[in-house]
């Protein structure tokens, strides 16, 4: 039986998990669309809600819009690869630097919880200096910029062109 903080932190663990299953997509359109975003078969959590800004069958890349759930919090617009749309260049890349694409094949559904853990405990980044490694398309270190009160964020990932993606980043109020 856990105890103490741990004890705590599982409960809410669960009580995330618990919100997300029971809560229910409002925009079926964008949910489809959304889902061709990813290779999983689950898109994640909605912890944080997105829809697509684009009209997804003219590029290979998409914008998709993330809504915070907190007041006054900016709007984040990220560009990801399409699920369908794999380019020669991105298997030329994986070879040339001895990488694979995990980051760029999908938004994964831990990107978005420790996206929402980042948001939802906000003042542990007060003054910080945070890097996140292996970042994928950002989400978590774009959280953290936008929201935070942090002093710097580095978000890094070894494939080049994930980064490439990271710098496409841009955030409205």
């Amino acid at each position: 039986m856990e105890t103490g903080t741990s004890g705590k932190a599982s409960s809410l663990r669960w009580k995330i998990l618990r919100q997300a299953i029971l809560r229910k997509p409002n925009d079926e359109q964008s949910e489809i669309g959304i889902k061709r975003i990813t290779r999983k078969t689950k898109q994640g959590f909605n912890l944080l809600p997105c829809h697509l800004v684009d009209d997804p069958s003219h590029s290979s890349d998409v914008t998709v819009c993330y809504t915070l759930p907190i007041d006054s919090a900016p709007k984040l617009y990220l560009t990801q690869r399409m699920v369908d749309h794999a380019e020669l260049s991105d298997f030329e890349i994986c070879n040339k630097y001895n990488i694979d694409n995990t980051g760029l094949v999908c938004q994964w559904p831990s990107e978005e919880v420790l996206a929402y853990f980042c948001l939802s405990h906000a003042d542990m980044f007060r003054s910080k200096r945070v890097i996140e490694l292996g970042s994928g398309y950002g989400l978590a270190g774009l959280v953290i910029a936008a929201v935070t009160e942090a002093s710097e964020v580095v978000i890094s990932d070894g494939n080049p062109q994930v980064v490439d993606y990271s710098l496409m980043f841009r955030y409205s109020a």
